[in-house]
C-alpha cells in the first residue's frame, strides 16, 4: 500500500487529517442521519459501524473545523450546521456551519447534521 493522503478511503472512512507519523482522522463517508439533536448525535456516532469498523464518535470543535476545511476532499456534505461533541454550557453545544464555516453554540435540543469521526 502506498503512502496515505487526504481523501483516501481507509478503515471504513475517508481521511481528512494526517499527522507527521502517518496517523490521523477519518470521517464517515456520509452523514449518519437527517438532522438530530445533540444527544441523538452523540448516540448515532457511538453506535455507528462501517465495514465492521467501530469506535466512531462525534468530532470536537477543532476536529470539526479540520473536517470543514477538507469538505471538498470528503464530499457528501449538506451546506448546513453539523454538531460537535464540545459542550458550551449545560444545555448548549458547539456546531459549525458547513456553508460559511461559522462556529457557534446552540441549544442541545435543536437539530444539526451528524458526521462521525475516528482516529487511526
Amino acid at each position: 500500500m502506498g503512502k496515505l493522503k487526504i481523501g483516501d478511503k481507509h478503515e471504513g472512512g475517508i481521511i481528512f487529517y494526517l499527522d507527521e507519523t502517518g496517523h490521523g482522522l477519518i470521517a464517515s463517508p456520509q452523514d449518519l442521519s437527517g438532522t438530530a439533536d445533540w444527544e441523538e448525535a452523540m448516540q448515532y456516532c457511538d453506535e455507528y459501524s462501517n465495514d465492521g469498523v467501530t469506535g466512531w464518535r462525534l468530532p470536537d470543535t477543532d476536529e470539526l473545523n479540520l473536517l470543514f476545511l477538507q469538505k471538498e476532499n470528503i464530499g457528501e456534505y449538506i451546506k448546513f450546521s453539523y454538531w460537535s461533541s464540545t459542550v458550551y454550557a449545560d444545555h448548549f453545544a458547539w456546531f459549525q456551519d458547513f456553508n460559511t464555516g461559522t462556529r457557534d453554540n446552540d441549544f442541545k435540543d435543536n437539530t444539526c447534521y451528524v458526521r462521525a469521526v475516528k482516529n487511526f
